[in-house]
């Protein structure tokens, strides 16, 4: 998509990570968890942009593709449980092809 989130015109980051009214900003209000990052603006724009530092795995990058283009949960087993208990609908995959068939009996 860009290099920096800071380049996306439909992200929050200016808003949360410099303290800036950017094209689209004028809906944005803080979030809860935004606010709990530090008691003043400062503090939590600098706790905001270390959150865009650390690199994504390559593993965790193909991850988050597949299940954002296949619409499904990502998380721990119990999540995706949680997940599919609310929703009523299968929330991640089950792997690839039909169950094996067990014969019994021979």
């Amino acid at each position: 998509m860009t290099e920096h989130p800071a380049d996306y015109p439909w992200s929050s980051y200016v808003f949360n990570a410099e303290g800036k009214l950017g094209l689209n900003s004028h809906w944005l209000a803080p979030h809860g968890e935004y606010l709990r990052l530090g008691q003043a603006d400062a503090e939590r724009q600098a706790a905001y942009q270390a959150l865009f530092k650390a690199d994504l795995s390559t593993n965790d990058l193909v991850q988050i593709r597949e299940c954002t283009h296949k619409g499904w949960a990502l998380g721990s087993q119990r999540f995706i449980d949680e997940i599919e208990a609310l929703s009523k609908r299968q929330a991640a995959s089950k792997g690839i092809g039909r169950p094996k068939k067990i014969i019994t009996g021979a």
